[in-house]
């Protein structure tokens, strides 16, 4: 390790023990529990692997929200366009921070 380098990792480390001193002690236990969490080795995977399988859209409660509804005939161009109300207004980027 280069001296500059092992300087740079000192400094840091005097930082986050100081900065450790000012945390509350009821807090000590989530840091100490995030820090195990950042210092234990993530396992690799597949991308697939371990993730739940993504129920149907059609199982979802969504599917038929406005099936009762009177004033709307066809759900589908209701819905389209909605989405298309949202994203062509022109006050999105006031929002956006």
């Amino acid at each position: 390790m280069k001296a500059t380098q092992a300087k740079t990792e000192s400094a840091t480390l005097t930082d986050i023990v100081k900065t450790l001193k000012r945390v509350p002690k009821a807090r000590l236990g989530v840091v100490r529990d995030l820090v195990h969490a950042l210092a234990t080795p993530q396992q690799t995977r597949s991308s697939h692997e371990g993730r739940p399988k993504k129920g149907s859209l059609v199982d979802s409660p969504f599917c038929g929200m406005w099936k009762d509804r009177e004033d709307i005939a066809d759900g589908q161009t209701f819905a389209r366009r909605l989405r298309e109300m949202v994203e062509s207004r022109g006050d999105r980027r006031k929002n956006v921070r």
